[in-house]
């Protein structure tokens, strides 16, 4: 994990959990510039339009901590939403766990690997492109979705399955594609990249021999 701090706001970046989606460096590229050394530099711009953009982090490889008594980053509404050729993305108050139910990752945004190559599992680490992984889903996922609900205290929990899916436990707001959008409950995602039925398990992580803590 690296830090970057000033005066106001305290950057951390975690570089296992960032796929380039580069929100951050088209949102202020005065403060996440990947041209300079250190690449991001916080005392660039104010606090308030730091914390915004990394908010849009769709990853969660950017956090922060206001120092200038701004309110830190609170949890948006349940959501998942695959992306086109892409991974699984959440947000809300996303908490991962293991197969013995303990606690591996807790976070308001994340993006989970469905193609079955990341090298950083539960994590996408962007080996989707190298591997040519296709699969529906919303070709724009970080645009808002005028449907979702306000948020509210309960976490949406997802549990990884050995070998196996990734077993959801919640409601939440899913949108398959930029036009359609529903509340569910519960869900079995695929995390083989195999599945005829993405993004959700059909058994074929059997089929095929996946294997994956």
């Amino acid at each position: 994990m690296n830090r970057h701090e000033s005066e106001d706001i305290e950057v951390t970046y975690d570089p296992r959990r960032c796929i380039h989606a580069a929100e951050c460096v088209r949102g202020l590229r005065s403060v996440f510039d990947p041209n300079r050394k250190p690449w991001i530099d916080p005392s660039a711009a104010p606090a308030g339009a730091i914390a915004e953009v990394i908010s849009r982090c769709p990853t969660g490889a950017l956090h922060f901590q206001r120092r200038d008594g701004g309110p830190n980053e609170a949890p948006s509404p349940n959501t998942i939403v695959p992306a086109e050729n892409g991974p699984l993305y959440l947000r809300g108050q996303v908490v991962v766990e293991n197969n013995d139910g303990a606690a591996i990752g807790r976070d308001t945004r994340m993006a989970l690997c469905r193609c079955g190559a990341s090298r950083h599992k539960p994590y996408c680490d962007g080996m989707h492109e190298k591997v040519g992984f296709e699969a529906p889903g919303c070709a724009n996922p970080q645009a808002p979705d005028p449907h979702v609900a306000a948020a509210d205290d309960s976490d949406l929990t997802i549990h990884v399955v050995p070998n196996g899916p990734l077993l959801v436990s919640g409601a939440y707001e899913f949108r398959p594609h930029e036009e359609a959008s529903e509340t569910r409950e519960g869900g079995a995602f695929c995390r083989c990249g195999a599945s005829s039925n993405k993004p959700f398990c059909d058994g074929t992580h059997k089929k095929i021999g996946f294997v994956a803590e």
